[in-house]
């Protein structure tokens, strides 16, 4: 089981880290190619929807063909998406790699969840999704430094030629795990839409998936609208407000692991309640710090309350189905896991943008943060 654990936490963090190093990059490159803001955002927008095409089929597969040569494709098919990054001269070849970059996540994540799913028992999947969670954390933190570090010192090529070749050795990790070889999920003889409609209608996994989706719909309100506001309101430069950020991502890394392990011994339910709750406090709550101090305060307990919410989900979906007679279908329920995540990425910058143009940026959040607190509710409610 270690040894899988490393193997997927490795492909995680390598695909959290490729996300992270574009994120400083492609802005600069775009400008430099000449595209607009417009394009600029449907560049990025065109990973969430990359997942949201590949994450379920590449789920629904691995149920019935065994999970070795999705990871394995996912590892090295990222790794040539970041080499057409590297060599891109066009807006229609940026898209192309982003696109692609989303395909490759989506077996990343689906198939990386479902292994962990397979292979640890129900009162320990806690603990490795954490870990796993911890591992995206990680990358997520290194990334942007990284990126922006290693485009500045050899130029904008470099970043994404070293996620390529990180990408080509966790391929051939993967390649040659033996205890990979191993897993063998039982996918069973039913179709993939009957697989797909089974899976949402075990009781729980509909309302986890909404909890997945309506988090990132209202998280995804702070990277795009946050450092101007954070800029205006207390002066910050573009440093302080990427170090704000990191505290959140960095708190999230540290409690994600707890938060898994305690969710193993306590319960799942409890634990997203309080995350929910406390995310629809927090958000609105940062629009009216009013130091750095504050802010920083607000920023850390976010990435705490995110881990306290999303990281139980994980082990709670393997749970709701390990009584699956038919076989097991962890590809299927992880890879509407990411359909659900990268719906809500695709929505919050909108939806979050479109309120604070027509009412402020104070309403907004407090808008967005309605749909946490009752999801809180019900899931206390389910105790």
């Amino acid at each position: 089981m270690k040894r899988l654990l490393f193997l997927v936490c490795l492909v995680i963090f390598v695909d959290s880290l490729g996300y992270g190093v574009v994120v400083p990059v492609m802005p600069v490159y775009s400008r430099d190619l000449g595209i607009g803001e417009l394009s600029l955002g449907m560049l990025f927008a065109s990973y969430a929807l990359g997942n949201i095409v590949a994450a379920v089929p590449f789920g629904l597969v691995s149920d019935r063909f065994g999970r070795r040569p999705f990871l394995v494709f996912g590892m090295l098919a990222m790794g040539g998406a970041f080499v057409l990054y590297a060599f891109s001269s066009t807006y229609a070849a940026l898209f192309l790699s982003r696109f692609l970059d989303g395909v490759t996540a989506a077996a990343n994540w689906s198939v990386g969840l479902a292994i962990i799913a397979d292979v640890y028992p129900a009162g320990e999947r806690g603990r490795g999704m954490g870990t796993v969670m911890a591992a995206m954390g990680a990358g997520a933190i290194a990334g942007p430094a990284l990126g922006g570090a290693l485009a500045d010192w050899l130029g904008y090529r470099a970043p994404f030629l070293l996620v390529a070749g990180i990408c080509a050795l966790g391929g051939a990790m993967a390649l040659f795990n033996r205890d990979l070889k191993r897993v063998r999920p039982r996918g069973g003889e039913a179709g993939y839409g009957q697989m797909m409609r089974e899976v949402l209608s075990y009781p729980g996994i509909a309302f986890i998936l909404v909890i997945v989706m309506m988090g990132t719909v209202s998280l995804g309100v702070l990277e795009p609208l946050f450092p101007v506001h954070l800029q205006e309101s207390l002066g910050l430069s573009s440093t302080a407000i990427g170090l704000l950020f990191a505290l959140t991502v960095l708190f999230y890394t540290l409690a994600s692991p707890l938060v898994g392990s305690i969710a193993d011994r306590r319960g799942k339910r409890g634990l997203m309640a309080a995350g929910l709750a406390a995310t629809a406090l927090a958000a609105p709550a940062l629009t009216f710090s009013g130091s750095l101090a504050t802010a920083a305060a607000l920023f850390a307990v976010c990435g705490i309350a995110i881990a306290l919410f999303e990281t139980p989900t994980l082990p709670l979906i393997a749970d709701l189905l390990a009584g699956r007679a038919e076989g097991d279908v962890y590809g299927t329920a992880f890879g509407l896991f990411n359909v659900a995540w990268a719906v809500g990425y695709l929505l919050g910058p909108a939806a979050g943008g479109f309120l604070a143009q027509r009412h402020g940026l104070p309403t907004a959040m407090i808008v967005l943060s309605v749909p946490l607190a009752l999801l809180a509710w019900k899931a206390w409610e389910k105790l």
